[in-house]
């Protein structure tokens, strides 16, 4: 102004860009968010909202993700056993990965966690009996095309292994 005041902001309640960027030094610099705030005079909510939405990383919390699995757990066994292949994990060995996570969080008096891991061995055991089903109906499809008699009947005669050449003396 020509008074030599500052001009007057759209919103005076909102900290001007010169605190904002005390604030974020401060924070990525290690300072507890809360004693930001107090310095600063800035809301802690409005803090964190800022800090998430511009992508905010203190020095002393670089990000990793969360390991909550016990370091014997039967998942990171399972993993190593096929080198990380998921293709050669099979439904029942998912299933029994979850149904023991599922005892571990009963023991740690996690009811919540228990009855989560409970959905997921159920959900692999269903997703396996329709696997099954399947392959059922896909084999019971072809014996039916191909005139093949149904193994499982009882009326099915007794396989005839191929005779060969006698073994030499």
């Amino acid at each position: 102004m020509a008074d030599g005041s500052p001009p007057a902001r759209a919103n005076p309640r909102i900290a001007p860009d010169e605190v904002w960027d005390q604030v974020r030094a401060d924070y990525l610099a290690g300072m507890p968010a809360a004693r930001v705030c107090r310095r600063h005079g800035v809301g802690l909510t409005t803090l964190r909202e800022r800090a998430a939405r511009e992508g905010w990383r203190r020095v002393d919390q670089p990000w990793t993700p969360p390991d909550r699995l016990d370091p014997d757990d039967e998942g990171r066994a399972l993993e190593q056993s096929v080198d990380g292949n998921l293709d050669r994990v099979e439904l029942r060995q998912l299933s029994y990965v979850a149904a023991r996570r599922m005892m571990r969080a009963v023991m740690r008096g996690d009811a919540v966690e228990a009855l989560r891991w409970r959905r997921v061995r159920l959900a692999m055991d269903e997703e396996e009996a329709e696997t099954e089903r399947f392959f059922a109906a896909e084999d019971q499809a072809w014996r039916q095309i191909h005139g093949a008699p149904d193994p499982d009947s009882p009326d099915s005669p007794d396989p005839v292994l191929p005779s060969g050449p006698a073994d030499p003396p």
